[in-house]
C-alpha cells in the first residue's frame, strides 16, 4: 500500500514504526537471552506478575525484560541471588514444617504457651474485625487462633483454649484453637 500524506493516522505513522522496531528487537533479545542463559526463564517467571509501570526493583526487572528483552547484568545477578535465597528459605521452612505435629485432642480444653509469629487482620464489615493469630509452641508446632483478639506479633501468649480442629494446610499440620480464656500476653493478664 502506498503512503498517503493526508491519511488520518499520519501522526502515528513514524511512532508506530519505531515502536514496532523496539518490540521486534526486544523479542529477539529475549529469545537470545533465554537460549544463552539457563536462569533466564526462571527470572521471567519470577517477575511475571509484577507491574512494569510500578516502582521497585522487581518492576524494574520486569520493565527491562518487556522493553529491552532482558535486564541488565547486575539486575540478572541480583535476581539469581534472590531466587536462590528464596529457594533455600522454602527448603528450610519445608524441613521445619514437616516436623509439625498436632497438639492436644480435638474437643478438649488445655493450656497453651505459644509465641505469635504472624497476625492477619480480616475486615468483617458489619461484624467487626477478626484476627488470625498464627503461633508456634515450644516444640515449633503451629497453633492457629481466629477470633476478635490481636495478640500482637512476637508476643508470648499463655491461655486455656479448646482444640477446635486438627487441620492440614499446604501439607503442614496445624492445631486450631477457639475460645481462649485466662489469656496472658507477655506475662500480663489480657482483657
Amino acid at each position: 500500500m502506498a503512503y498517503v500524506d493526508n491519511h488520518p493516522g499520519e501522526a502515528n505513522y513514524y511512532s508506530s514504526i519505531r515502536n514496532y522496531k523496539m518490540a521486534n528487537a526486544a523479542n529477539t533479545k529475549r529469545k537470545n537471552w533465554i537460549a544463552s542463559d539457563d536462569r533466564a526463564q526462571e527470572i521471567i517467571d519470577f517477575v511475571q506478575f509484577e507491574d512494569s509501570n510500578g516502582t521497585g526493583f522487581l518492576s524494574a526487572v520486569k520493565r527491562g525484560v518487556d522493553q529491552f528483552g532482558k535486564p541488565t547484568d547486575n539486575m540478572r545477578n541480583a535476581m539469581v541471588k534472590m531466587i536462590d535465597k528464596r529457594a533455600a528459605q522454602k527448603a528450610e521452612w519445608a524441613t521445619r514444617d514437616g516436623k509439625c505435629e498436632f497438639v492436644g485432642t480435638v474437643g478438649e480444653r488445655q493450656a497453651f504457651t505459644v509465641t505469635v509469629k504472624h497476625v492477619v487482620e480480616l475486615d468483617g464489615g458489619n461484624w467487626g474485625t477478626s484476627y488470625i493469630n498464627i503461633c508456634r509452641d515450644a516444640d515449633d508446632n503451629i497453633v492457629i487462633y481466629k477470633g476478635s483478639y490481636d495478640w500482637g506479633k512476637g508476643n508470648a501468649v499463655e491461655c486455656m483454649a479448646k482444640v477446635k480442629d486438627h487441620g492440614v494446610r499446604e501439607g503442614v499440620r496445624q492445631t486450631i484453637i477457639q475460645r481462649p480464656t485466662k489469656v496472658k500476653v507477655n506475662g500480663k493478664a489480657w482483657i
